[in-house]
């Protein structure tokens, strides 16, 4: 086994894959130099830096568009975070189990499969409930809604935010009551047994918005 960390991707096309990160910096991205390519139409070529410090990983964000999460929490624009052994690391819409052999983990078979309860493909536009894609998949306009959720999931986003993200094209002319309904329908899919005042994914923070927990 080699002794350097390792990424092992988790959804889309390179599922499966294992990155070796054995060298001081290793470019993510999709351009074909990258140490850890991404076949992933919403990643920019340089997405992000993997950088080996003395016996440690810090993954930084180059400014890329589409983000860089670290076990979900999404770094600033530029920003860096350290990682440890077990953390999911998401770039775009492709997600990724870090590894690293020089720590002491009881299960590492059981951290690589663990499965989110909600989870959303941008490459295939299909959501996933328990392991389940949706059916049929959701439309247009229900994906945008669900995907913005996601990538700021555990984060009370405002209506406003909402409204820029689903509907662009409206430059802000959007009532809350056709927010409110797109979320009750995106939730009536996601959440199907949900009442109004016990929601599984999707809960209203009334007077301001909705925070997406997965």
């Amino acid at each position: 086994m080699s002794r350097f960390a390792r990424l092992v991707c988790l959804t889309g096309p390179q599922t499966g894959k294992e990155f070796d990160l054995d060298a001081e910096v290793i470019g993510v991205g999709r351009a074909v130099d990258a140490g850890v390519r991404l076949e992933d139409q919403f990643a920019s070529r340089q997405h992000a830096e993997i950088h080996r410090i003395d016996d440690a990983y810090q993954v930084r964000d180059l400014a890329s568009k589409n983000g860089v999460l670290v076990d979900g929490q999404r770094l600033p624009s530029g920003g860096a975070a350290w990682l440890a052994d077990g953390m999911e690391v998401q770039f775009a819409s492709t997600r990724f189990r870090f590894f690293d052999p020089s720590a002491t983990v009881t299960a590492p078979s059981l951290l690589a499969v663990r499965e989110a309860a909600l989870r959303v493909d941008t490459t295939t536009r299909q959501v996933y409930v328990d392991g389940v894609p949706l059916d049929p998949p959701l439309s247009v306009k229900q994906f945008e809604l669900i995907w913005f959720l996601y990538q700021n999931r555990g984060r009370v986003v405002s209506k406003d935010e909402i409204a820029a993200a689903v509907w662009p094209e409206a430059e802000g002319d959007v009532y809350d009551a056709n927010i409110d309904r797109m979320v009750s329908r995106v939730r009536s899919r996601i959440e199907p047994e949900s009442g109004d005042e016990k929601t599984r994914f999707i809960h209203t923070v009334r007077g301001y918005g909705y925070q997406l927990e997965i």
